[in-house]
């Protein structure tokens, strides 16, 4: 994959696009090829908190697809009869483990651009006989579902991912229930060194460091306000640990619609 310098929406969502149709089919392991020290697939699977009981049943290319940064499903705690969406659900992961919070009365609905992981998540999906679970193409700048309709969203390291997160905030918000939850694990920088809160990335960067969750990250600071201009509330940083680089946490970010 090129490493040239890459400021335009559209080549890095292409690229992103590319990168993880290669995780899907087992060509790479994942966006941590960048860094030869970050554990992922199925050894991510432990190193970043999911219970061995909690994952030993789901089938091996969901654990081996996994490039999460953290547990957004413990930390959401689905309740039975509610609606969940993930966003950049990939193999499904998160979307399985849901399924079973939310039971036969509630629903699952993962959202995933990439044709080859939605096909991987079909599959394993109807392996598993999952009946309150399904899979959808699209973006999650604009996502294919309606306005009230989720009780909670999450995401796995996905929405660092995005060149316009003021736009996956604001869809977030959208598409979520009054007083439903926005729980998501992400990529964050330790402080806003710029001076100024800006949920834009600081300067150019390779198609290389953004798929690897590296150039994207925003700081905390902005990451909280631009929640809050979305119209979230009770916006907070929940959990944090290092990732990589000193500069850079893996955190949980949780927020309410009022």
């Amino acid at each position: 994959m090129s490493a040239e310098c890459c400021d335009d929406a559209g080549n890095i969502k292409s690229a992103v696009r590319e990168l993880y149709a290669r995780v899907a089919t087992g060509e790479v392991s994942c966006c941590g090829e960048a860094d030869a020290e970050m554990p992922m697939g199925a050894e991510n699977i432990r190193s970043i908190g999911y219970a061995k009981e909690a994952v030993e049943e789901l089938p091996p290319d969901v654990l081996s697809a996994n490039a999460g940064c953290g547990t957004p499903i413990l930390d959401a705690a689905p309740e039975p009869g509610e609606t969940l969406l993930d966003l950049g659900s990939g193999a499904g992961l998160d979307c399985f483990l849901a399924a079973k919070e939310v039971g036969p009365r509630g629903s699952v609905i993962g959202l995933d651009m990439t044709d080859a992981m939605l096909e991987k998540a079909e599959r394993n999906r109807r392996s598993m006989g999952l009946p309150n679970v399904s899979f959808r193409k699209g973006e999650m700048e604009n996502m294919p579902l309606e306005g009230g309709s989720v009780d909670v969203v999450i995401s796995n390291c996905v929405i660092n991912l995005s060149p316009d997160k003021a736009a996956v905030f604001r869809e977030s918000f959208r598409v979520l229930r009054p007083g439903g939850r926005f729980v998501v694990s992400d990529v964050i920088r330790a402080s806003d060194t710029t001076g100024k809160e800006t949920i834009e990335p600081p300067g150019e960067a390779s198609i290389a460091d953004w798929c690897a969750c590296i150039a994207g990250a925003i700081s905390e600071d902005a990451y909280v306000a631009g929640l809050r201009e979305a119209g979230f509330v009770d916006v907070e940083i929940i959990g944090r640990k290092p990732y990589v680089t000193p500069e850079l946490a893996s955190a949980t970010i949780r927020a309410v619609k009022p």
